[in-house]
């Protein structure tokens, strides 16, 4: 009897051991994922009122980015430092970039897969809006 219970601890013990295991193989996929993404700095800005996003990259580089749920979520977040319907607002995202299916648009527009940070735009004396790096 004793080595029934024996044995039936041990196949209890290598089936937890075999459930951590895949939680831990899952974080590692993720972090894999995650990192295959491009990561952006600069302004973005949605006009839901045209139903139009766009994000312009340090430099001059600017994008359609992609409607859907990572977006929205990212309006909100810079909803908070919003004072006109036009602000933009600088942030940090990760995505992929892929070509533009809108003809007479920007080239390329933004998939958004991560918002790394969404920052509050800092004005100078004379206006201009400075992109700080909280980092």
């Amino acid at each position: 009897m004793k080595k029934i219970y024996f044995i039936f601890a041990v196949c209890m013990l290598t089936i937890v051991s075999c459930k951590n295991d895949a939680k831990s193989s899952d974080k590692e996929t993720e972090k894999t994922v995650a990192s295959q993404y491009e990561t952006f700095t600069g302004m973005f800005l949605y006009l839901e009122s045209e139903k139009a996003a766009v994000f312009q990259a340090a430099g001059s580089n600017m994008y359609g980015v992609v409607i859907d749920d990572q977006m929205l979520a990212l309006n909100k977040e810079c909803k908070k430092y919003k004072t006109k319907e036009h602000d933009m607002v600088p942030v940090v995202i990760k995505g992929i970039t892929k070509p533009n299916p809108v003809k007479d648009a920007w080239k390329e527009v933004i998939e958004i897969k991560e918002i790394v940070s969404v920052q509050k735009p800092s004005e100078n004396q004379d206006g201009t809006i400075i992109i700080t790096n909280n980092q």
